[in-house]
């Protein structure tokens, strides 16, 4: 596993940090404080540069490298003059954010050259975009400790927009691990599903788990919670959310760039 730790960094810390000022839309400036937006566009900058260093160790292409730079430089340019900023554009901050996730294509290419680059690209975002939203959803959770009468809507479509992608992405898992398949030493064919009963496929079951059953069950919990305007309580479970979520990410990210598997 650990023979494409950078490169799971990579596609994890990049994809995150791309994705992730997309859901300042669900907190609008002026229902919030200007510290949240302060706070997650520094984080996105802290985290696409450990990406884009981690990018740079693994001699891509000078291009698509370019293109990353450029992306972070704009993210960093953008969040400076924002940083005191009364009103901030979110427009900007996501054409920003959708460039990042076009310059994914030159990426993905670079670490997974012989793979279905279309499908790389789509569940690397797809997971890239669960991450920032459980990270959102427990930092706005946050944020109702500090800003008084903060409406409840706003974390509820938080959670709302969690559950979305976390269907997807289990519908697509559960649909692909049906039709795609392994071929063992005999020229059996098995399906990813059988694949998990095997040694080599069993933290692939662990990660669907973790990664999506786990979850959607804790949104349960979290939108229930939150009907009865437990802010504090819905966080405390955003928080074991956030650690089943990256446990799963990393196993599917281990096995899309070690066997494929578009999961």
């Amino acid at each position: 596993m650990f023979n494409y730790f950078t490169d799971t960094i990579v596609l994890i810390f990049l994809g995150y940090a791309m994705v992730y000022p997309l859901f300042l839309w669900i907190a609008p400036l002026e229902k919030i404080d200007g510290g949240f937006y302060r706070f997650n566009l520094g984080m996105c900058c802290v985290v696409g540069a450990l990406g884009v260093a981690g990018y740079h160790l693994l001699s891509p292409d000078h291009i698509t490298e370019i293109y990353v730079w450029v992306w972070l430089a704009s993210l960093l340019i953008v969040s400076a003059i924002n940083w005191n900023a009364e009103k901030i554009n979110n427009v900007i901050i996501s054409a920003i954010s959708l460039f990042g996730c076009a310059t994914m294509i030159g990426v993905v290419f670079d670490i997974a050259p012989e793979l279905n680059q279309n499908g790389v690209l789509f569940t690397s975002l797809l997971g890239s975009m669960i991450t920032a939203g459980v990270f959102f959803a427990m930092i706005l959770g946050h944020w109702y400790l500090n800003v008084i009468a903060l409406p409840i809507r706003l974390l509820k479509n938080a959670t709302i927009t969690l559950w979305v992608l976390l269907g997807v992405r289990t519908v697509w898992d559960t649909v692909y691990m049906k039709v795609d398949y392994v071929v063992d030493h005999y020229g059996i064919q098995h399906s990813l599903w059988a694949f998990t009963m095997q040694f080599e496929g069993f933290l692939l079951a662990v990660a669907f788990f973790m990664g999506n059953l786990v979850p959607i069950v804790l949104n349960y919990f979290i939108w229930r919670t939150l009907k009865l305007q437990a802010t504090q309580s819905a966080t405390g479970l955003l928080y074991v959310s956030v650690v089943s979520i990256l446990f799963g990410d990393l196993l599917l990210k281990y096995y899309l760039l070690q066997f494929g598997f578009l999961v």
